[in-house]
């Protein structure tokens, strides 16, 4: 039976973990965007990479503060998220990046499942 603060523990790990991966997703996306050249002007990129950049860092840092649960294989998505930001459209590998997020996603059902039977 889950208690209060098991309950409080579950929701903030699952606040913190959907903001990554959400964050993770914007981020690749501005990824392929740059790819393709879709962006205005050079610098519209770069801001937009910045952005991005920023939003999945701080999420992750939410994570990694926390060496339990699924940080692994966070830190394995933002791997993937950085070589599809060096990559050219005909480099980019969106098999590797779909299947690290979804370990990441998988890790994160299995921990939050955790956390509820404690």
């Amino acid at each position: 039976m889950s208690t209060p603060t098991t309950l409080t523990l579950y929701l903030a790990r699952r606040d913190a973990y959907t903001a990554f991966l959400s964050a993770a997703d914007q981020e690749s996306s501005v990824c392929y965007w740059e790819a393709e050249e879709r962006y205005e002007t050079p610098e519209a990129a770069v801001t937009a990479r910045d952005e991005a950049y920023a939003v999945t860092r701080d999420a992750f840092n939410r994570i990694t503060v926390e060496p339990t649960g699924p940080h692994k294989e966070a830190e394995a998505l933002v791997e993937q998220l950085r070589c599809l930001g060096r990559a050219d459209t005909q480099e980019q590998d969106w098999v590797s990046f779909k299947k690290a997020r979804e370990v990441f996603v998988n890790a994160c059902r299995m921990h939050l499942k955790e956390v509820l039977s404690s």
